[in-house]
């Protein structure tokens, strides 16, 4: 994937992940009302940054040592791509699941009056969650945004 294609990706990944489990989040902790479109709409662009430039600095970063450190005794190129295409999807998947949940805790206070037990449950409970909605709604809409906007 080119730098470019690969900015344009991570920018519409970010963008559709954080603003569906944003709202998800904010919809079943808070219900759907008028109080949480404010405080959706006045979260969702500071949190699209954080997401985005987390993703493209550290997560990608991280990502690429895993993938570099898993193949190195690889040759076979297509065995390489195919591992690095699972490890980076679910090592993304993973980190920034933990990253923007527990970033979500910290800002709205609740992080530090939970026990191990109810962190570990809850994160499970969003990596579930945002599991599917990344596989079922955004990456194929991310996928068919990318190939209009970008044919090979």
């Amino acid at each position: 994937m080119t730098f470019k294609k690969r900015v344009l990706f991570t920018l519409l990944m970010c963008t559709g992940m954080a603003s569906s489990m944003s709202w998800l989040g904010m919809a079943t902790k808070m219900g759907i009302n008028q109080g949480m479109w404010r405080i959706f709409g006045l979260a969702l662009l500071p949190t699209i940054g954080f997401a985005f430039v987390f993703n493209f600095v550290v997560v990608g970063t991280l990502t690429q040592l895993l993938i570099k450190w898993r193949t190195r005794n690889m040759v076979d190129q297509t065995a390489i791509l195919l591992k690095a295409n699972a490890m980076r999807g679910w090592t993304m998947l993973l980190v920034m699941c933990l990253t923007m949940s527990t970033r979500a805790l910290m800002m709205n206070g609740t992080l530090f009056h939970m026990t191990i037990t109810q962190f570990i449950l809850g994160f499970f409970g969003t990596l579930t969650t945002a599991y599917f909605v990344r596989n079922i709604f955004i990456m194929p809409l991310v996928r068919k945004i990318l190939a209009q906007v970008m044919p090979n």
